[in-house]
């Protein structure tokens, strides 16, 4: 991939307009206008768009512990309304799993058993007699 490719891919991640990233890259407005939408199929270009985006927004998305951070922060400062520290307690809770859940069940079932009413001689005579 030549650098004026790269520079194209990095501009492209950022605003997603092909005709704009090619011009900010260096190519003529003749050339952005007719042919910079082959640049997207180069391999190597469109796999360097992706890892870029991927990278982007990995960056964006919070760790669990910056999301705690966050929320404690929030439980803490006598600023926020007490619903609002209250709520950002119980998600840390749950987040951490503070609580338990009891799960309560009852199952029934009812079998339909041929042989429950005969005796055991009677299933003894039944297994011999075959």
């Amino acid at each position: 991939m030549t650098a004026r490719q790269k520079k194209f891919a990095e501009y492209y991640a950022q605003c997603g307009n092909i005709v704009q990233s090619a011009i900010k890259a260096g190519y003529s407005e003749k050339y952005a206008n007719a042919r910079a939408y082959e640049m997207l199929g180069d391999v190597g270009v469109a796999e360097y768009i992706r890892e870029l985006s991927e990278k982007a927004q990995d960056e964006r998305i919070m760790t669990a512990k910056e999301r705690q951070a966050l929320l404690s922060d929030m439980a803490k400062d006598d600023e926020n309304a007490p619903a609002d520290r209250i709520r950002a307690i119980d998600t840390l809770n749950k987040m951490t799993g503070e609580y338990v859940t009891k799960v309560q069940g009852s199952i029934q079932t009812e079998v339909n058993n041929p042989f429950s009413k005969l005796s055991t001689d009677d299933l003894k005579k039944l297994i011999t007699d075959g």
